[in-house]
């Protein structure tokens, strides 16, 4: 059963939606296995009867995912969602920026999912069963017999790239299902960046680097490697006006040239020092075919072509020793229609240049085809789908994060791939509070979760534990904003002898109280 267009418009656009900082209680429920959690805040005033009612009402609920899962910033970074602030901006699954309207933090024990791409494992993420991930389920098609390079049957239906992505539960997820992979979509030209300027800045990306307190920028490569040499040459001789140096000692030669300036811009469009070279913002927004110059310089430098199995088409491959780098060149090739995976090679432990010990650093493989001979993996407008290899299973105890982005949806990448604050747990947390706000205390500790459901038009059998919460949540508020007025009355005669000062039965239990006690004397 899928949800009702009532329940998508909470879903996209919820309704007060935050904390109440002076509220008069607050309910909070949830169920520890699920991950699902919700805060119901309730502001409560006399009307012009005297009777008490619900001024305001205020929920916030969770998504669940490990502090060290990395979320994909508007830049191309990734970030540890535990690092993730306010006012950050973020991609959603549009590929559009969206700013972080409120980050949630919540203490959880129960299972987490890893989710293991078919393509570029690197990409791989974990959330709680209860988290929404956009995807495409495969048996939402009609399939025929098995792909010889999968162990997945082959789709057939032609319509399977029309098909509008769903949030679906990380849960409901199976190993075949696809996950939807998105990016920056923002493009914005500059013409200071030339070709020259482009492959220039590939090249130091790969080669380059800067010396003498930041005024002398030099490239080195193989003696044999003419094209290359002679192609920094020309690129700085049209970007300066002024001719560089060339130096070779013994397979090395060294193209260098003395500008403070050339080595100010490149710092600030590129970076210094292989493991933290990093492309700037506004390279990472220029047209895409523009972008992809710095993908061919650098493959000069620093990439390689294999061929796997016999009549395969080629795999180019671009080995850098920042893993910012490679999440941007993969992001860059997604951009220019290409998806490409990311490979980890571990440092060998101990290596020597004769008794010294040089420490290595890791190599992170950016891989990719031009042409596929079989596509696992499928080009979208604006998104690829990406099969999930598998799903693994694991215990896990301790903090776990959410955001809530400004735009619709209010969705965010993690690693690449799209998902999404639970459909059901904020709809129906937003419906609660619509019903809710304007009633009397009495009338709404009457509301029950078929009203929420009700009201939403219905909610999946399995979701209507969450209209549940939704409810419950809002009777926890009322019952301890009661408890709270109880104890606050209770104080308010504290050490009372009974008489004037005490209201009705108060006043006779008080006077019991003092008579016992004048008798035992």
């Amino acid at each position: 059963m899928e949800y009702s267009d009532k329940v998508i418009e909470h879903f996209q656009k919820p309704h007060n939606m935050g904390e109440l900082p002076d509220a008069d209680a607050i309910g909070k429920v949830g169920n520890a296995v699920c991950g699902d959690m919700m805060w119901i805040y309730i502001k409560v005033e006399k009307n012009e009867k005297g009777k008490e009612i619900l001024k305001d009402v205020k929920f916030k609920t969770f998504g669940c995912l490990p502090p060290e899962e990395k979320i994909v910033a508007n830049n191309g970074d990734w970030k540890k969602i535990a690092q993730m602030n306010k006012g950050e901006e973020v991609i959603n699954n549009f590929g559009n920026n969206a700013k972080i309207v409120k980050t949630y933090e919540i203490n959880y024990k129960g299972p987490m999912l890893s989710i293991i791409p078919f393509v570029s494992p690197y990409n791989s993420f974990s959330v709680t069963p209860e988290h929404p991930v956009l995807s495409v389920k495969r048996k939402w098609f009609k399939t025929r017999t098995q792909n010889p390079y999968s162990k997945w049957p082959r789709i057939l239906d032609s319509n399977f790239l029309k098909k509008e992505p769903e949030f679906v539960d990380a849960k409901k997820l199976e190993e075949g299902d696809y996950l939807v992979f998105s990016y920056n979509q923002e493009i914005k030209n500059n013409e200071f960046f030339t070709k020259e300027w482009l492959r220039l800045i590939g090249y130091y990306l790969s080669e380059g680097y800067i010396t003498a307190e930041q005024s002398v920028v030099n490239f080195a490569f193989n003696k044999k490697e003419n094209e290359p040499i002679n192609d920094v040459k020309k690129s700085i001789s049209k970007i300066l006006g002024k001719k560089c140096s060339q130096r070779t000692r013994e397979n090395v030669t060294e193209v260098y040239v003395c500008s403070r300036k050339l080595a100010r811009l490149l710092l600030s469009f590129a970076g210094n020092y292989a493991s933290k070279k990093k492309i700037s913002q506004e390279l990472m927004i220029l047209p895409p075919e523009k972008q992809m110059e710095i993908i061919k310089t650098f493959y000069i430098g620093d990439g390689d072509k294999t061929t796997r199995r016999k009549g395969n088409s080629p795999t180019f491959r671009l080995a850098t020793a920042s893993e910012d780098l490679a999440i941007q060149f993969q992001k860059i090739l997604a951009r220019n229609g290409i998806f490409s995976s990311i490979i980890r090679r571990q440092r060998r432990k101990k290596q020597y240049i004769g008794e010294r010990e040089i420490k290595g650093k890791d190599l992170f493989i950016v891989s990719y085809k031009k042409k596929r001979k079989n596509n696992f993996v499928h080009k979208r407008k604006n998104n690829f789908l990406v099969p999930i290899k598998r799903i693994e299973k694991s215990n896990y105890e301790g903090y776990v994060y959410n955001l809530h982005v400004d735009k619709s949806p209010n969705s965010y990448l993690v690693k690449g791939f799209a998902v999404h604050n639970c459909v059901a747990a904020i709809a129906t947390s937003s419906m609660i509070t619509d019903l809710a706000v304007g009633k009397t205390l009495d009338e709404a500790e009457k509301l029950t979760k078929k009203d929420v459901s009700n009201a939403l038009g219905s909610l999946p059998p399995i979701k209507e534990h969450c209209s549940n919460l939704a409810a419950e949540g809002l009777h926890e508020a009322i019952k301890n904003y009661r408890t709270k007025v109880a104890v606050d009355e209770e104080k308010k005669f504290e050490g009372c002898k009974g008489g004037a000062c005490c209201p009705g039965g108060k006043a006779k239990n008080h006077s019991e109280v003092d008579t016992n006690a004048k008798n035992k004397m």
